[in-house]
């Protein structure tokens, strides 16, 4: 049985897909073997890099909540297994009003641990994203434009004249909505939906992320103005970036490796490693904390105070505070002092995983923790979504975690 990933509502619109072949870069997902050295070596990264160690209450397997989005469940259904594929709700009403309370989520005599890393305490964010973009046209401009890198500063309008003249589709009639004045890289990255902005590559794969999904999820709604703006307007430069397929996180994770060199390899986490990040039990924790998942699994605080951005109510979108995604710093930390776990968008692992039988299967990789326009149940630490790697949405981000290079002890000590 092959489930078709897409959506059929009158609230979300039809959900268009293009999958790209499965399978790219498969040794870049498994996680990075560390060297270990005879000395330990202080790694300093800032704050805003969670340190996670020891063990955490692991996810009850039995009841763990497999979200597919689907033309016959059109808000998503809870699934046995990817195996089956057996319905346990039957209604997009029921799945929206349904709920695991922690002891359910959890098992609450069992613990799971692994190796010490470090995690990002937000997800990437569009400014973080742009820079990879600019860096992605500038490599290109020093092997395609020689003479105006050497004469022309990379902010300068010679230089982004020359950025804007290659990415200017051929077709005369679109001229016009290109035109820029003063030649900015503000200026042209607002222009770039009217550019060929797939010409921008790393390593000959297009990186630029998919501003089309905001209208090809949500087509009964009007979605333009955030196609236009949500990745390069500077009132969404803290806002994590969506439109983000796997491979193309995986790329950013590579460049950022190599941008950095700081003693560690940055890459996508795994489930486990997520799982771990998320469900941190802090004996003291910080005021500034929303409380462990593992105490509190209703995304709202004891004072009945939303602390994450999700699918609130049919029909609502809004009762917690947003309409769309959130900042990356929005609402309240968990307890390892990273935000948005839960809900705001849902976030990439690198666990490959695979439904439907011998004869006809989806593979895909494992999404977790929810997003902005997904019920709770699928915001549960223990829920799972998948998603073809060529996929991307509106919903979907990421972030990154960090594994040194070289044997290493933190500096100064984790913040929650």
């Amino acid at each position: 049985m092959i489930v078709n990933l897409s959506m059929n509502h009158p609230d979300f619109g039809n959900f268009r897909k293009t999958i790209i072949g499965i399978g790219l870069l498969g040794l870049l997902f498994a996680a990075p073997e560390v060297k270990a050295q005879t000395k330990e070596t202080a790694i300093k990264l800032d704050q805003s890099w969670s340190y996670i160690s020891g063990p955490q209450r692991l996810v009850n397997e039995a009841n763990r909540v497999n979200y597919l989005i689907g033309p016959e469940h059109s808000l998503g259904t809870r699934v046995n297994n990817f195996s089956d594929l057996k319905p346990m709700d039957a209604h997009d009403s029921d799945f929206l009003r349904f709920h695991l309370n922690a002891d359910q989520v959890f098992d609450m005599n069992k613990t799971t641990t692994g190796p010490d890393f470090y995690i990002g305490k937000t997800e990437v964010s569009n400014t973080q994203y742009r820079e990879f973009i600019r860096d992605c046209i500038r490599q290109w401009m020093k092997e395609n434009k020689p003479e105006v890198v050497k004469n022309y500063k990379d902010d300068s309008p010679k230089y982004i004249k020359a950025v804007h003249e290659w990415l200017r589709y051929d077709v005369k009639e679109r001229f016009y909505r290109d035109t820029l004045r003063n030649y900015t890289w503000a200026e042209l990255e607002m222009k770039m939906e009217y550019l060929d902005y797939s010409r921008i590559t790393w390593k000959g794969t297009a990186v630029y992320p998919n501003i089309n999904a905001w209208l090809a999820d949500f087509q009964y709604s009007y979605n333009e103005p955030m196609t236009r703006f949500y990745f390069n307007h500077p009132k969404y430069a803290n806002y994590p970036v969506v439109g983000i397929s796997q491979v193309q996180a995986t790329l950013f994770c590579e460049w950022y490796t190599h941008h950095k060199a700081n003693g560690f390899i940055y890459r996508i986490p795994t489930e486990q490693e997520w799982e771990r990040a998320a469900s941190v039990l802090s004996e003291k924790p910080s005021k500034k904390s929303s409380g462990s998942p593992v105490n509190n699994n209703y995304l709202r605080n004891s004072k009945g105070v939303y602390i994450a951005n999700y699918h609130t109510a049919i029909g609502d979108f809004t009762r917690d505070g947003a309409l769309y995604p959130a900042t990356a710093e929005s609402y309240f930390p968990n307890d390892a002092g990273c935000y948005n776990m839960q809900g705001n968008v849902a976030e990439w692992t690198c666990n490959v995983i695979q439904i439907g039988n011998e004869d006809s299967a989806v593979t895909g990789y494992i999404i977790k923790g929810g997003a902005w326009n997904l019920p709770a149940a699928a915001c549960t630490i223990g829920s799972r979504t998948i998603l073809p790697e060529g996929l991307s949405t509106s919903y979907v981000g990421f972030r990154l975690v960090a594994v040194p290079m070289r044997k290493y002890k933190p500096t100064g000590t984790p913040e929650f």
